[in-house]
């Protein structure tokens, strides 16, 4: 199992409680602090190794993997190199999977009133989300698409509310033009007919996964 963009190994260390003891993880990251943390957090004996490496240069053996996996990193890889290394390096049959969360602002208010919020006062975004069901659908080499939604409604209390709608690199612009405390008083005021009695605001995410299958 390769986990491509590993950061500090949140998901890498999931993966592990997922995967049966047996199975060695890569996890594969080019900036040295993040990936510092991530052995750092890493029990030695977890069968987790960590190396320097790009997605579109996997510091992998050809066909040594069954499966190559990226969450929440895929948007910054140039994806058709990083599409060709991971022929290059699965299995036959392996599998290559793109896992992200978008905020679900079609049926949850309080996430549609955080994208209105960003799309106001944010800065532009960082990056365009791509379009993995079509890209992964025509990259050579592979078949058997799946794509995979699960749609979560997390209660959340205003603090946390506020700290992941101002957590982006987009909401930067924002609290640099408004300042902190009148962002979050504003963001606070457009949900605030929707916190519940026990304090908690429903925000909603996406979660969604792409798969396809190394020919």
């Amino acid at each position: 199992m390769v986990d491509v963009g590993s950061g500090t190994g949140i998901f890498t260390r999931q993966l592990r409680t997922l995967l049966p003891g047996g199975t060695p993880i890569v996890g594969v990251e080019p900036a040295s602090d993040m990936r510092h943390k991530a052995e750092d957090s890493a029990d030695v004996s977890s069968g987790i190794t960590y190396l320097d490496g790009l997605a579109e240069k996997l510091p992998v053996e050809t066909e040594s993997a069954r499966a190559v996996v990226a969450a929440t990193a895929a948007h910054w890889f140039d994806r058709a190199a990083f599409y060709n290394e991971a022929h290059r390096v699965l299995m036959p049959s392996g599998v290559l999977a793109i896992i992200e969360y978008v905020r679900d602002d079609e049926r949850s208010p309080a996430a549609a009133a955080v994208v209105k919020f960003l799309a106001q006062h944010g800065g532009p975004r960082a990056y365009v989300r791509p379009d993995y069901d079509a890209e992964l659908r025509q990259a050579a080499g592979f078949g058997a698409f799946a794509h995979v939604i699960e749609r979560v409604t997390l209660q959340l209390t205003p603090e946390v509310f506020l700290g992941l709608a101002l957590s982006s690199s987009h909401a930067r612009a924002a609290i640099d033009r408004l300042g902190e405390k009148t962002a979050e008083a504003m963001l606070l005021q457009r949900v605030d007919q929707l916190i519940s009695d026990e304090g908690y605001i429903p925000y909603g995410y996406i979660f969604q996964m792409f798969i396809v299958r190394r020919d």
